[in-house]
């Protein structure tokens, strides 16, 4: 987002925005299968396993649908279907992606 910050308020901020949600929304599932990945190699220190698999997912599927409501919710309060109302979600987006990316960097299982 702080490279979309130094862009003028036109339509390239409206696209770099947009642009930066994709590229996080792509960076949030590999970190995500990297972590899968990452427990799978060190299945021998996990006692939960199967649990702790199954709960992720659980978890995944359930924080990007709370996800969506709150950044949506975030943009209700401006104009829909216009590039503002959709920058203010993306921007909401960005933030929130960036959090879960780094939790599930740096998630702690052993």
């Amino acid at each position: 987002m702080d490279k979309c910050a130094s862009k003028p308020m036109t339509n390239d901020i409206y696209v770099c925005l947009s642009e930066e949600s994709s590229i996080l929304n792509k960076q949030y599932e590999e970190s995500f299968k990297n972590l899968l990945i990452k427990i799978k190699n060190e299945k021998k220190f996990v006692i939960n396993f199967n649990d702790l698999n199954n709960d992720l997912s659980l978890s995944k599927k359930k924080w990007e649908s709370w996800i969506d409501a709150e950044c949506l919710t975030e943009a209700d309060v401006y104009q829909k279907e216009t590039r503002f109302y959709a920058s203010i979600y993306d921007m909401c987006m960005i933030k929130n992606y960036t959090s879960r990316i780094d939790y599930y960097n740096n998630f702690k299982f052993n």
